[in-house]
């Protein structure tokens, strides 16, 4: 993988400047989480370009709607991953503010904080596994638009362990790209929208480029069309 390419193949669009804007005004309304879904949906099409290695991979802000759809059903897969490890810590709130309340003597107090580490600590170690699979959650749902298979374990399994070395390079580059985002904030603090975007925009590409090397064969949502090269759309 040309995980180089990753950090600025969107420079090589002739109407990146544009796109990037775009994408850059979704993240500034993704305060009042209205433009998550659809930088979520965008990504997933940069993720498909990539899978199917093509260079364009940039696509065009249209269809908005299918990128509405597509990025609220993979936000909702994730938010059934993480449930356990939500109500996990809501149980674990309530607890602490009901039982602490009864508690007559110092060993009742030891007892009850240790479980709760514990139970913290569960859920802590369930919410990084899941985010370990995030690239593999992301792949599987974007290949196949398909909300139900996306939670075949053994599926994303597979997917994860093609090939382990690479699998681990998407995570540090995904990591290392989100770190450099942080830094928009440097920019009159609009920058960070912008610099947000791009870090989306580089863990989508690094995780099409694994599918691609390792899984290329199983590629069948097909990506958008290409557009005739005359037409300036972003």
């Amino acid at each position: 993988m040309d995980f180089g390419k990753s950090f600025t193949f969107m420079f090589d669009d002739k109407d990146w400047v544009g796109k990037i804007l775009i994408g850059a005004l979704f993240a500034l309304l993704s305060i009042a989480l209205v433009g998550i879904p659809f930088l979520v949906g965008y990504t997933l099409e940069v993720v498909r370009r990539a899978a199917a290695g093509r260079e364009d991979a940039l696509p065009a802000w249209d269809d908005l709607g299918d990128k509405f759809v597509q990025g609220l059903v993979l936000l909702v897969i994730f938010f059934v991953f993480m449930l356990p490890a939500t109500l996990l810590s809501g149980c674990l709130g309530a607890s602490l503010s009901t039982i602490s309340e009864n508690i007559r003597s110092d060993a009742g107090a030891t007892m009850f904080g240790l479980g709760a580490a514990l139970v913290g600590l569960l859920a802590s170690a369930y919410a990084f596994v899941v985010g370990l699979f995030y690239p593999a959650i992301t792949m599987r749902y974007a290949m196949t638009r398909d909300f139900g298979a996306t939670f075949n374990l053994a599926e994303l399994w597979r997917v994860a362990t093609a090939n382990l070395g690479s699998y681990i390079i998407v995570l540090l580059v995904t990591w290392v790209a989100g770190l450099i985002a942080g830094f928009g904030v440097i920019a009159c603090v609009i920058g960070v929208f912008v610099t947000y975007f791009w870090g989306m925009l580089v863990s989508a590409h690094i995780t099409g480029q694994y599918w691609h090397e390792n899984l290329t064969s199983e590629v069948v949502a097909p990506s958008e069309p290409d557009l005739p090269s005359e037409t300036t759309t972003f």
